[in-house]
């Protein structure tokens, strides 16, 4: 069995003075990103990797939820998270190291959604990750390569409001 928890980065400023990439969370963001750490950590526990995108934003979220789900390895920095599409996610999916039982990944929309939503199979209709949005997943598989579209069980959606 292999889990994996798609957590689309925290609230950002919405101006990008220094562009896109370099967007920074705001304050409510990093409460967030925090009540969303310590919630995975009451469900899961902590992963055995966490991958993130290098984006600014999602590079902070994934550095505030790391201490708070109990996980101490270092994070690791994947560029092509950023901007990916549904494609290239499940590429990423596919090449997680098969002895990672529970992955964890931190980047953005639209490909985050769409990513839950190929990989779900047990699910009709549109899944939503707002910012914070976690959503989880459940393959009945040993091997990650094994993920394919409709392969998975959405397990949860969860947002900073739904666990307030």
């Amino acid at each position: 069995m292999k889990s994996l928890l798609i957590l689309r980065h925290a609230k950002t400023q919405p101006d990008a003075p220094a562009g896109d990439h370099a967007r920074e969370l705001t304050e409510r963001g990093r409460r967030n990103a925090a009540a969303m750490g310590a919630y995975i950590h009451s469900l899961t526990g902590p992963p055995d990797a966490i991958i993130t995108s290098d984006a600014t934003r999602a590079l902070q979220t994934a550095e505030i939820v790391a201490p708070a789900v109990g996980y101490t390895a270092p994070l690791t920095v994947e560029p092509r998270i950023y901007g990916a599409d549904v494609e290239t996610l499940l590429a990423l999916v596919r090449s997680i190291l098969d002895e990672v039982n529970c992955a964890m990944i931190v980047g953005h929309n639209p490909g985050f959604e769409d990513l839950a939503e190929a990989l779900a199979g047990n699910h009709d209709g549109d899944v939503r990750l707002p910012t914070s949005g976690l959503a989880v997943l459940e393959f009945d598989v040993d091997r990650w390569d094994a993920a394919r579209r409709g392969t998975g069980r959405l397990r949860e959606v969860a947002t900073p409001r739904t666990i307030a």
